[in-house]
């Protein structure tokens, strides 16, 4: 069964991608496979914060104190900034929505 979640790129265009859960390890390896991005600079390590992300919908898995460490340093992080790289795209993210962030959003 395939799953859809919605991104809105750096351009402000929003895109639709069709996911199978777990085809990738992280939702950063799904959308530089299907949009092209060009992000995630520690591949997915939680370190650099290049594939930040800001949920636009419901979302309710808590991050890690890694995660929550890298955010902190960010100076365009909201209340719901993520790390992509470390969101899993099962079926909790059906439907999710969220935008990428550039470096000073």
């Amino acid at each position: 069964m395939d799953y859809k979640l919605y991104v809105v790129t750096q351009e402000g265009e929003e895109r639709e991608i069709s996911y199978k859960p777990y085809e990738y390890n992280n939702l950063m390896e799904l959308v530089v496979n299907e949009l092209w991005e060009d992000w995630g600079d520690c591949m997915g390590r939680a370190i650099c914060g290049t594939c930040h992300i800001e949920i636009l919908g419901a979302y309710h898995a808590e991050p890690e104190q890694f995660e929550e460490h890298t955010i902190s340093l960010l100076p365009n992080k909201k209340a719901k900034s993520r790390l992509a790289c470390q969101i899993t795209p099962d079926k909790r993210v059906n439907n999710m929505r969220f935008r990428i962030l550039k470096d000073f959003d």
